[in-house]
């Protein structure tokens, strides 16, 4: 009741403010009101017939906040980057998204309170959300049929689809903090976990560990070659995973790691968490055995979030934007400066539109 009697009376103070700025220089009796003391303007206001007072109770206004259209969370570019446009309307305005990934026509969203997806082969896209067994989705993978969908530290589990039907892989897996999940076209499952890989040949049935000595923060595959971003660098693996060579060492820890055209791309963190030092990108075009630095081009950036390719195009997320490079990394050109200080965007491809989703959170 408080809140509302002030909220009138700076309306009737406002009310003599502009009659005297209009040259009224007679009291009104909105005036004499105002200038009873506090108590007395309480007896009168109460004294007041209510109706058409069209106050609303504060939690009204702040259900109204958490009900406004959601906006500057998802962008796409269907035009190489020059241009962007929000497709944020029909997500929950509050909504605190990870990750983003795109299959054909779907898009998903991985986010604190649920799994969410759009259908770009719509006139007019909505987003609608998936059920789920758990609201806090950490990240989405691709699989041979049907996506994988990560819950950090419980465990991940499989889309079966056109079911809605999520089933559980990681009932046999001794580490459920997963990052990473990736299955070969011969129904091999990877799955990167903070003590390691782990490798299944049954569809999660049972598990071995095929490396134990850091952890594993992305994985990625061509051909026969598959690579692992870890704490310190790269590893490698030619025999389907049982036996790993160590490459890109000395350059802080790899993540993001993705296949591209022509070779592999990854992120590495130059020590960042330790003494603040920039992010690096570094690209193989020779199987994941060499790798070289394509980041000299950008402008001085401390945090590189991702990296995807589209076309002829890579795109990089930044802390001062979005780049993108024709020459792998010879010249980059900003598509989409950061609105804000430490703006970061995670991105996904479907053929040449390009998804940026605003990150909260890892």
């Amino acid at each position: 009741m408080r809140i509302h009697i002030l909220a009138l009376l700076l309306f009737f103070q406002s009310l003599v403010a502009c009659q005297q700025h209009q040259g009224g220089s007679q009291p009104t009796a909105a005036a004499s009101l105002a200038s009873q003391p506090l108590t007395e303007f309480q007896q009168t206001l109460d004294s007041l017939p209510t109706a058409g007072l069209a106050f609303q109770p504060l939690t009204d206004f702040q259900q109204m906040l958490e009900n406004a259209p959601a906006a500057n969370i998802v962008f796409q570019s269907s035009d190489d980057g020059q241009s962007w446009q929000d497709v944020s309307t029909g997500l929950p305005a509050k909504i605190a998204v990870g990750r983003v990934f795109a299959d054909g026509n779907q898009v998903y969203l991985a986010s604190e309170s649920g799994l969410y997806y759009r259908s770009a082969a719509l006139v007019a896209p909505v987003w609608a959300k998936e059920f789920f067994p758990d609201d806090k989705i950490t990240n989405i993978f691709p699989g041979q049929n049907g996506l994988y969908a990560s819950i950090y530290s419980s465990g991940f589990f499989k889309g079966l689809p056109g079911t809605g039907i999520w089933m559980s892989m990681h009932d046999a897996l001794k580490d459920k903090t997963v990052r990473s999940v990736l299955e070969t076209t011969d129904g091999i499952v990877f799955v990167g976990c903070e003590s390691g890989l782990y490798k299944s040949a049954d569809s999660g049935n049972s598990w071995k560990q095929v490396f134990a000595e850091t952890e594993i923060n992305s994985l990625a595959m061509s051909g026969d070659v598959l690579v692992c971003g870890i704490t310190g660098g790269m590893l490698r693996s030619t025999d389907g995973g049982e036996h790993w060579d160590r490459v890109m060492t000395g350059q802080g820890s790899a993540y993001g790691t993705k296949r591209i055209e022509g070779g592999f791309i990854t992120i590495a963190d130059g020590g960042r968490w330790q003494d603040g030092k920039p992010n690096k990108l570094f690209i193989s075009t020779d199987e994941g055995k060499t790798w070289q630095r394509i980041d000299t081009g950008l402008p001085l950036v401390r945090d590189i979030q991702d990296i995807v390719q589209a076309g002829n195009y890579l795109f990089c997320s930044t802390d001062a934007g979005i780049f993108r490079t024709a020459d792998s990394g010879k010249t980059w050109e900003l598509v989409r400066a950061s609105t804000q200080e430490n703006e970061t965007f995670n991105l996904a491809v479907s053929g040449r539109i390009v998804y940026a989703v605003r990150v909260f959170g890892c």
